[in-house]
C-alpha cells in the first residue's frame, strides 16, 4: 500500500463502522445515485410526477396501516383521532393519484415557503451572531434560500412541474457523489 495514503484512524474506524468492511457497496450505491440524480436534471417533469405519486402511495399505504391498526386497538382512547389521521392519508393518496399536477402545484409552494423561511431565520441567526465571526456564509445561505424561495413563489404555478423533480435529482446528485467518494477515501485508506 502506498505510504503517502493516511490509514483510518479508531475514531475513523468508529464512526465508519461497518462501512468501513464495504466500501465497494458505498461506490456502488453512489453512482446509482448518481444515475438516478442525472436522470432526474434530464426529464425533470417525468421526476416531480414520479415524485408526488410515490410520496401518494406512501401516504395511501401509511393510511392504511393507521386506520387497520385503530381499528385493532379496541378501547385504544386515541382511536377517533388515529382514524381521522387514517382518513385523512388514504384522502392525500388518492389525491395526488387523481389530481398529481394540483398536488404538485401545493407541494411546490410549500418548498418556496420552506425555503423563504429557513432562508429568512438562517439570516437572522447570522445577523444576531454577527459578533462571534464567520457568519458570512450562514448569511449568504438565508439570502441564497430567500431568492430561491422568491423565485418559486414568482414562477408559481408554471415551476410546479419541474421544481420538486429537480430539488430530488440534486439531492440525488450531492448523496451519489456524497458516498461514491467516502468509498473511494476507504478504499484508499485501506478499508475493503
Amino acid at each position: 500500500m502506498n505510504q503517502n495514503i493516511p490509514q483510518l484512524s479508531e475514531l475513523q474506524k468508529k464512526v465508519l463502522g461497518d462501512a468501513v468492511k464495504h466500501s465497494g457497496k458505498l461506490i456502488f450505491i453512489g453512482v446509482l445515485l448518481i444515475v438516478c440524480g442525472s436522470l432526474g436534471i434530464l426529464a425533470e417533469a417525468a421526476f416531480s410526477l414520479a415524485t408526488i405519486t410515490l410520496l401518494g402511495s406512501i401516504a395511501f399505504v401509511a393510511g392504511v396501516f393507521i386506520g387497520v391498526h385503530a381499528f385493532q386497538s379496541k378501547g385504544w382512547k386515541a382511536f377517533l383521532v388515529q382514524t381521522l389521521f387514517a382518513i385523512l392519508y388514504v384522502g392525500i393518496g388518492i389525491y395526488t393519484w387523481t389530481q398529481p399536477i394540483n398536488a404538485l402545484e401545493g407541494l411546490t409552494i410549500w418548498i418556496a415557503a420552506i425555503l423563504f423561511i429557513t432562508g429568512a431565520m438562517r439570516l437572522i441567526s447570522a445577523i444576531q451572531h454577527w459578533s462571534m465571526g464567520n457568519m458570512t456564509w450562514t448569511a449568504l445561505s438565508g439570502v441564497l434560500s430567500i431568492v430561491l424561495g422568491v423565485m418559486i413563489m414568482n414562477n408559481w404555478p408554471g415551476a410546479s412541474t419541474w421544481v420538486p423533480g429537480m430539488l430530488l435529482a440534486i439531492e440525488l446528485l450531492l448523496q451519489g457523489w456524497s458516498l461514491f467518494f467516502i468509498g473511494i477515501a476507504i478504499r484508499k485508506a485501506g478499508g475493503n
